[in-house]
């Protein structure tokens, strides 16, 4: 019996025990011929954010950082909640992995202790649990001690996988048997590096399918955990019948009121809970709980006794640390500004400061000391100072780096005020990379015609020059294509002879209905800095939850030895722009350029 197969055993065991156990409390139910309540504690892209991290709130119009989540936190609130509530279920909506140093340097398995640790009851996969292939998968369903389940994903090419990945779990509760399908997004292969020879099959497929065994088996209670998009989750519950509740991920959407949450300057994208009709004119009720474990999503949700949804009210908390910052100074224990923050946070009706368990904080503690050591290390060396500008400095490199750890994408494009440090000659230590870039903004993927294109770099570039002006000129860093600025001209026609480079280095123009795999940070992608065609944009998109200093940082490290970028990809030209039509890349530069590497990879 191979090791795998026994903990599976084992594992299937445990929860036959405690379900058995459960049946035997079931006059503390809470049940009743009439109606059931069920309780869901849900997580959804935690992205290995084990500790807290800093948020900045708007209370009153000041600008407030605050420390967000966090394990300790959540693990307080999950034990609060589990005590108050006999009929609970706590589940992990995917990317558990990916997004900061816990992940680098342990491959997603102090991750799965912690999510261990909250005793979670089932999870489904994310497309980041894929990031470092199938090897990484076995890895982590040896180390879950919950089942991850998955209704959608045909694992057969992989037989370490295979057999080992339900596809429903059945929680029986106080003699109330609860069916969870698994679901996860088909785009995973075309936004990690490799899948090996596993298979995303259609989700609405699949969900019918085991929505219509769990029915034969006498379930009418059923929870589809999936890894969509709240979108695509919307569009699941309208098109298929018998799905009760969804609680979902990939889409990092906030939930809540949004009058109520305005007080901290958070804007939720839908209610929560979120109602949705079934085809048959049920209620499939819609779950999400943001990100980075900032919001431990809560629902109590009654059923009649037909299994059909009644109702639902939302508990979700936003768990806060007790100490903030404004304008670079904590803020006194106890002060004006304190109380006023403190009553900020209760009138938003979610967030609340929140205590840290103290036995999560003892097991995280030898884990966090070794990422103290790590930041402390040198990436590589600066053979010149790398001072920023327009062709020169980080930016460009930065811009490098996104391709790099996204090998699929064609173009990067960075905005100017993401780069915050030049590097000077000498070691450039983690440290140095994570002041360059401190916002942790990940890498979003997003497909844009050629017209998109230039109008996203006419935006920005209008927006740069109504706040900077030209006196020195501050314009985005690309990669993967090169273009003539001329400022002096209008909006809209400041931009001329964009051009891509192809796969065997040379350039060629860009055309204005081809698609162009563009990759940005997640601030780009929401429409930062003026990026409104990028955030209008309706093509494919995709979070890959890869922190832009994480790639800067490989990509370096890959280069060992880093100089200043010679070639010219922004070429300013102030001279009228009827001029500019005379010229060509041609004539200055040659157009057979050394190709990236992609050596940085997902790391």
């Amino acid at each position: 019996m191979t090791a795998p197969f026994f903990n599976i055993l084992q594992k299937t065991i445990y929860h036959f025990l405690v379900c058995t156990i459960m049946l035997l409390l079931q006059s503390c139910s809470g049940s009743s011929s009439t109606g059931y309540t069920l309780s869901i504690a849900h997580l959804n892209d935690t992205h290995s954010h084990l500790e807290a991290s800093p948020v900045n709130l708007t209370i009153n119009g000041i600008t407030t950082t605050a420390q967000l989540g966090g394990f300790a936190r959540l693990q307080t609130l999950v034990d609060e909640m589990r005590a108050d509530n006999p009929n609970f279920l706590l589940l992990h909506a995917g990317d558990a992995v990916q997004g900061t140093l816990f992940f680098t340097l342990f491959g997603g398995m102090v991750e799965f202790d912690f999510l261990n640790r909250l005793r979670v009851d089932a999870m489904t996969f994310g497309n980041h649990e894929f990031d470092h292939g199938p090897t990484a998968i076995s890895t982590f369903l040896d180390r879950a001690q919950f089942p991850i389940v998955s209704s959608n994903i045909d694992f057969s090419g992989e037989p370490a996988i295979a057999g080992h990945v339900p596809r429903t779990v059945i929680c029986d509760i106080h003699g109330e048997q609860i069916g969870i399908i698994g679901l996860t997004t088909e785009t995973t292969p075309q936004t990690t590096l490799n899948v090996g020879h596993i298979r995303f099959l259609d989700a609405v497929t699949a969900a019918r399918q085991q929505v219509a065994e769990l029915e034969s088996a006498g379930i009418n209670k059923i929870i589809a955990l999936t890894h969509l998009g709240n979108q695509e989750d919307l569009k699941l519950a309208a098109a298929v019948n018998g799905i009760d509740i969804i609680v979902g991920g990939h889409s990092h959407t906030l939930q809540g009121d949004p009058v109520r949450l305005g007080v901290l300057g958070l804007e939720p994208e839908k209610p929560d809970p979120t109602l949705v009709t079934t085809p048959n004119g049920g209620k499939t009720v819609v779950l999400q709980a943001w990100q980075w474990g900032h919001v431990l999503g809560n629902a109590r949700v009654t059923f009649d006794a037909a299994g059909r949804v009644r109702g639902a009210v939302s508990g979700s908390t936003i768990p806060v640390g007790d100490s903030f910052i404004r304008n670079g100074e904590p803020v006194a224990s106890g002060s004006p500004a304190y109380q006023e923050i403190v009553q900020a946070l209760q009138k938003s009706g979610m967030a609340k400061i929140v205590t840290e368990d103290g036995a999560t904080v003892a097991a995280l503690a030898p884990y966090a000391a070794q990422l103290k050591e790590f930041r402390a290390r040198p990436a590589a060396t600066a053979t010149e100072d790398l001072i920023r500008n327009v062709n020169s400095g980080p930016g460009p490199l930065v811009a490098d780096s996104m391709l790099a750890a996204v090998p699929k994408a064609q173009v990067a494009v960075l905005n100017y005020g993401g780069v915050r440090k030049d590097l000077l000659a000498g070691v450039i230590s983690v440290a140095d990379v994570l002041e360059v870039m401190p916002f942790s903004n990940t890498l979003v993927v997003v497909d844009l015609n050629g017209e998109e294109l230039k109008n996203t770099l006419e935006e920005n570039i209008d927006f740069l020059l109504a706040k900077y002006g030209r006196a020195p000129l501050k314009l985005p860093y690309v990669a993967g294509i090169r273009f003539d600025l001329n400022p002096s001209v209008a909006k809209g026609r400041r931009v001329s002879a964009l051009m891509i480079r192809s796969s065997d280095g040379t350039y060629g123009a860009i055309k204005p209905a081809a698609t162009y795999r563009t990759v940005v940070n997640s601030f780009v992608a929401g429409g930062g800095d003026n990026c409104t065609a990028i955030k209008n944009s309706r093509g494919f998109r995709s979070d890959t939850g890869i922190i832009d200093s994480d790639a800067f940082r490989d990509y370096l490290s890959g280069l060992h030895k880093v100089g200043n970028p010679t070639e010219v990809r922004i070429r300013v030209n102030t001279a009228p722009a009827t001029s500019m039509a005379t010229t060509s890349w041609a004539d200055n530069y040659g157009i057979s350029l050394p190709r990236l590497s992609a050596a940085a990879g997902f790391h």
